[in-house]
């Protein structure tokens, strides 16, 4: 399966076509890029400004901006930086802000309004808010003759407050999706094989993880923990778990999606695992995870896919990118 069919699939959640511009906000900063039309891609420019604790507050059920005022600053301190005018962005939130869910479904309805109606029906037990109070997204998969469908619901009053920002910007917010997700399109283009494999990949902040599998080109799995939100029952000393970025917690994060995709989903094991982490990880730490595992575990690197003239400017921060580097990607 190809890299343009995937994105196809993911139509739901990504628009078909991308601006050149993406941005991304979360806990600790705020990052831009864009990118030009060479090939291969070739970053035109970037910034990443750090923000004040506790002026983005991801949140599932409640808007996540504690300060409207010091966020204005922050963005317009980022893309003057990095010297970037634009019209139109595509923008990457935490994954807290959303509730993906996995459905198994023998069948569906033909009819697409009963689809939805249906995917609100076995929604209504799990989300913490009124379904019709969130923006539902929807990806259709078929695998071993069975549907899977990946519902991702974000609160509408987390939508709005985000796109005003912008507005007020004059800038006109495209689309937006999970960081996760953005960092995982990525992925897809450094390595293309892993839409014909069974693989395990990771994106590992100071405050939270996520884990999602995807099988043959299907996502079949998703976990989120997030340490420091107050609707996470996680205690929140275990913070510590993803800023030490050390062997055990790391692998007490990767041993449970193994064991659910083999127990649970009944399948074959992983054949690659992926990290996408917040800072370098070595070498060494990477093998120890491996032979643990008994799976090959990668650290995903941005700077293999692009060129910048600047490279040690880049290798600084190339890894709190991948979210941007990926929506950027994908408007091709």
């Amino acid at each position: 399966m190809t890299v343009s069919r995937i994105k196809q699939k993911l139509q739901n959640f990504f628009q078909p076509t991308l601006p050149a511009v993406a941005c991304e906000i979360n806990r600790q900063f705020i990052s831009v890029v864009r990118l030009n039309s060479k090939t291969p891609p070739e970053i035109d420019r970037f910034a990443v400004e750090s923000i004040p604790h506790g002026l983005v507050n991801p949140s599932l059920t409640r808007p996540i901006i504690t300060s409207a005022s010091d966020l204005m600053n922050a963005l317009k301190s980022t893309f003057a930086k990095a010297e970037i005018k634009t019209s139109k962005i595509s923008l990457a939130i935490p994954d807290t802000c959303a509730k993906v869910t996995i459905h198994h479904f023998d069948s569906l309805p033909g009819n697409e309004n009963e689809r939805i109606q249906l995917l609100k029906w076995r929604l209504k037990k799990t989300v913490p808010f009124n379904v019709d109070d969130s923006q539902l997204s929807y990806l259709e998969q078929k695998t071993e003759g069975k549907y899977v469908i990946v519902t991702a619901n974000i609160y509408k009053e987390v939508l709005v407050q985000l796109e005003g920002f912008f507005d007020s910007l004059g800038i006109q917010v495209g689309y937006i999706t999970l960081a996760s997700f953005a960092a995982f399109e990525l992925l897809a283009r450094l390595d293309v094989d892993v839409l014909q494999k069974s693989v395990l990949f990771l994106q590992v902040r100071p405050s939270d993880v996520s884990s999602l599998i995807v099988q043959q080109g299907a996502m079949v799995f998703f976990r989120h923990v997030d340490y420091e939100s107050d609707e996470d029952s996680t205690p929140a000393e275990d913070s510590a778990a993803t800023t030490k970025s050390g062997f055990t917690e790391i692998y007490n994060e990767i041993h449970p999606c193994l064991m659910y995709y083999q127990d649970k989903l009944g399948a074959r094991g992983i054949e690659k695992i992926y990290i996408s982490p917040f800072r370098p990880l070595d070498p060494g730490l990477l093998s120890s995870i491996s032979e643990k595992a008994k799976t090959p575990v990668l650290s995903l690197d941005p700077l293999r896919l692009f060129q910048w003239r600047q490279s040690g400017s880049l290798a600084n921060v190339k890894n709190v990118l991948a979210p941007t580097l990926g929506l950027a990607l994908g408007r091709s």
